[in-house]
Parts: C-alpha cells; structure tokens; sequence
C-alpha cells in the first residue's frame, strides 16, 4: 500500500468517524475553537495594551536629576556624560537653571514673578535622563543617585510600580486561561478519539489480527484529531470575518473587562488589532493544528495500545 492510498484510507476512516458521532464532533469542534477564539482574543488584547503601555510607559521612562546647588554648567556637563554612559539611558538633556525657573513660572502663572520674590534664581541645573524602559527608570535613578554632584533623583516610582504590576498580571492571566483552555480542549479530543476507537473496537481487533501495523490503526485517529483543529480554526476564521463585517456597523461602544480591577479597555480597540491576512489566518491554523496534533497523538498511542 503506498503512502497516498493509506493517507487516502486513514482521512476517509476520520470522516466516517466524525459523521457516525456527531454530537462528540460538534462539542469537540466548538471546545477546539472557543480555545484557539480566546488564544486569538488574548494576543489581540496583548497587542492593544502594548500599545497603550507603551505610550504611556514613555511619560514613566523619564527621570529628573538635580545637581547640587553649587554645581555649575561644566559639572553638569560632566555628569551628563557620566549619565549616558549608563545601559540604560536612552537620550539626556541638561536643563539649566533659568529654564527651570520659567517652567516653574509658567505652572503658577505671570501674576507674581518669582525672581523678584526671592531676588535671584533658587533652583539648581538638572538633567532631564530617558531611560530604554519604565522598568529600568528605578534602576537607574538608583545608580545615578550615588553620583557625587547629585542631589536629588525624582521619577513616577509609584506609577512605574503600577505599571510593572500590570504587565505581569496580563501575562499571567492569559498564561494560566491559556493553559486551562488548553487542557480542556485535550480532554475532549482524549474523549471523543476513546469513542472513535470503542466503536470500532472490532474493526481494529480485526486489522491487528490480519497483521496490520500499529500506525496503520493510529493513523485515522491522528488525521481525526487534526481534522477537529482545522475545522476549529476554520470557525474562528468564519466568525472572526463576521465579527469584522458586523462590528463597524455598531454605533455604541462597550469596555472589554481585563481582570484587573477596574482596568477595561474599549473592545474597539481590540477590533483595530485584527488583520484577516496570511499571517492571522496561518497562526491561527497553526494553533488549531498543533493543539489537536499533541490531543491525537497521545491518545491514538494510549487508547491503541489498550485495544
């Protein structure tokens, strides 16, 4: 028997499988594709907040860095050097004293001139430091802090903290639904293969005593459970290309719950992060296919062995 007469074989004994149990196709299908839909929410969501941090997170990258009162313009410029040496500082601007003083003035107004209330100018040089991320801004300003011309280091610490927090709940929250899914959606594959194989528990003893290999009775369960992925993937594509039809059409807006607390974000922008190309429509055959690929696998080398 050639390759493609026994791929032909196992592919029509699948078929047969899923049309004889319809019911077990039905849930396994829709469990595989609920898993791969909410694999597909979670990396949209991902994306989305990405953005959202990431342009937020530039406000948290910054850090204020005062010298001492009696450092000059040449000691600033030494720090400065000092400063962007460091791994991780991205950009730094010195912010000589009489800016400072005018930025100061603008926050309370013209109506009562600073300078002339105290008769000089009482603020120090600083450097404005961008560092590469908000989680590297603490380490930073720790460094910088202990340089011997600084006098004080300010930067957000409490909505950098925030903002790590936040990051790390998102990916644990999507890692652990992920794997629940996940686990789910093998069990269902596990039982709908176990009824596969009990109804054709007689067929298979039969092959086996005719002299059939091992493979030869794996392999329809094994194309069974890649069919269960690959029509799972097709329905996400399916609703998703509806959700993209329907959606623009929707006038009113509505928050996507993130988990966290009374963090939301508006499901319009999770539609923005959709792009129906090769690309979405490759990855989503490919989660739809590995997770069904491992499911049939394990339970085709199980549930034949216990035949």
């Amino acid at each position: 028997m050639s390759w493609l007469s026994l791929l032909a074989f196992f592919l029509e004994e699948a078929l047969v499988n899923l049309r004889r149990h319809g019911l077990v196709t039905a849930a396994t299908v829709t469990t595989v594709a609920v898993t791969i839909g909410v694999w597909v929410l979670f990396a949209l969501e991902a994306k989305a907040w990405e953005r959202l941090l990431i342009w937020e997170g530039q406000k948290l990258e910054r850090i204020c860095v005062f010298l001492k009162p009696e450092a000059d313009e040449k000691a600033a410029s030494e720090l400065a050097e000092q400063v962007q040496k460091l791994p991780e500082v991205v950009q730094v601007r010195f912010v000589h004293k009489d800016e400072g003083l005018k930025k100061l003035q603008q926050m309370f107004g013209n109506a009562v001139p600073l300078r002339d209330l105290v008769g000089h100018n009482p603020l120090p040089h600083a450097l404005e430091v961008t560092c590469r991320s908000p989680q590297e801004a603490a380490q930073c300003a720790a460094k910088i802090k202990k340089l011997p011309t600084v006098d004080e280091v300010t930067f957000p610490a409490v909505a950098v903290k925030r903002y790590v927090q936040m990051v790390k709940s998102i990916r644990w929250r999507n890692h652990v639904l992920s794997l629940l899914l996940a686990v789910i959606a093998f069990i269902l594959i596990f039982n709908a293969l176990r009824v596969s194989v009990y109804g054709r528990r007689n067929e298979i003893r039969i092959m086996q005593l005719v002299g059939a290999t091992v493979w030869t009775v794996r392999g329809p369960l094994v194309v069974e459970g890649l069919l269960y992925g690959i029509l799972g993937a097709i329905s996400v594509l399916a609703l998703t290309k509806l959700f993209l039809v329907i959606a623009p059409s929707t006038s009113h807006s509505a928050p996507y719950l993130t988990g966290l607390g009374s963090d939301w974000i508006d499901w319009r922008v999770l539609l923005q992060e959709i792009k129906l190309d090769g690309e979405f429509v490759s990855q989503v055959f490919l989660m739809g296919i590995g997770l069904s690929f491992l499911s049939a696998l394990v339970a085709a080398v199980r549930l034949v062995r216990a035949v």
